[in-house]
């Protein structure tokens, strides 16, 4: 397979993950990417003028390649059945001081359009969560020579986004914080449940795809490890919550360095789509509600005001407090750079991986 070095135009084997909703900054991105390691946008939820705000800003900080993550399921929806979960909000929502929401959800797509603002400002990788990308977008990627990377959660998806025609496989095991990209979360309600190494090795042994280990990765013997079983790399999203360049908030900076290992859990209680979080007073209520969560982008958009004022008024059990079971290890703010220098020197690694390549 090609050096995945070459392949990116990077000299460190690390990629950011795209961690949508804020805490992707540009200058964290830029700051990756700086390095020489891969930074990413999360641009799941961004409307389109905002990434395009992002794109350019990162441009500005860097002359580095750097990725875009994007959510290839669709998030079109208009609803007004959410009574009793809505009921259940608002009566939170008294208790914060904020206002009542009516009982109505609208969540406008924003995919086609995302992805021809990629292809004009010629973002040079794009990765995706929760699917394939369709064969149109695809074709339109590639013919602007970007570079596909696609989330896989088991070796089923691994294989359709071979059979797509993407590059690159993350594979995401279920030490991973946040949301993993399972594709079909009715067959998989809890995200399909593989842990890294497992996954990683069935991957490697049923497609031709280079491999990038995710979940739980934070310390610079693993990323040794999974090199030597052949994985081309590390994607890596939970270790630069604390990068002093992210957009994490000061309470969910707070509750990350508090956080032990055994702290994180798998909850579909924010979003809709299973995730894994730093368990807080809000799982609590909600689970032991007896309510059934709607799905996602539905409850995603229900909880958005309430984890917003969790980020505004300093309330960590209010906010989805995402993060990999790797989380125990965090300790202390630092800067990308110092972050990265943890894990390597260049040329020990760029040895490594051409003996595995």
């Amino acid at each position: 397979m090609a050096n995945i070095l070459e392949r990116l135009n990077i000299t460190i084997p690390i990629i950011q993950a795209g961690m949508a909703g804020g805490i992707t900054t540009p200058e964290l991105v830029a700051a990756v990417s700086n390095t020489g390691a891969l930074g990413t946008i999360g641009a799941g939820y961004m409307h389109t003028n905002k990434l395009k705000e992002a794109i350019q800003r990162v441009k500005q900080l860097t002359d580095k390649p750097f990725a875009v993550n994007l959510f290839s399921a669709n998030l079109e929806v208009f609803t007004t059945d959410v009574d009793e979960m809505q009921a259940l909000l608002n009566k939170k929502r008294k208790e914060t001081g904020i206002d009542k929401q009516e009982n109505l959800v609208k969540v406008n797509d924003y995919l086609h359009e995302k992805v021809y603002l990629l292809i004009k400002e010629k973002v040079p990788i794009v990765s995706t969560a929760f699917g394939a990308l369709s064969s149109v977008l695809i074709e339109r990627l590639k013919e602007n020579n970007s570079i596909l990377i696609g989330m896989a959660t088991n070796v089923s998806e691994a294989q359709l986004l071979e059979d797509m025609g993407y590059d690159i496989v993350v594979a995401q095991g279920i030490e991973a914080g946040g949301h993993r990209g399972t594709f079909d979360i009715e067959k998989y309600p809890n995200g399909s449940d593989i842990g890294l190494i497992a996954l990683m090795q069935s991957i490697l042994d049923n497609t031709s795809l280079p491999v990038i280990a995710a979940g739980g990765i934070y310390t610079r013997q693993q990323l040794d490890g999974l090199l030597a079983m052949g994985a081309s790399g590390v994607q890596m999203g939970t270790r630069f919550l604390l990068a002093k360049e992210a957009g994490t908030n000061k309470t969910y900076r707070r509750a990350l360095v508090k956080a032990n290992y055994q702290d994180t859990v798998i909850t579909n209680v924010f979003s809709g789509r299973p995730a894994r979080a730093i368990k807080n007073g809000f799982i609590n209520e909600i689970e032991s509600s007896g309510l059934d969560v709607l799905p996602f982008p539905i409850q995603n958009e229900l909880t958005k005001d309430l984890r917003a004022a969790g980020a505004e008024f300093s309330i960590s059990d209010l906010q989805s407090l995402w993060a990999g079971q790797g989380v125990g290890a965090l300790h202390k703010e630092e800067s990308v750079e110092d972050i990265i220098a943890l894990f390597t020197d260049k040329n020990r690694m760029k040895a490594n991986l051409i003996e595995h390549d």
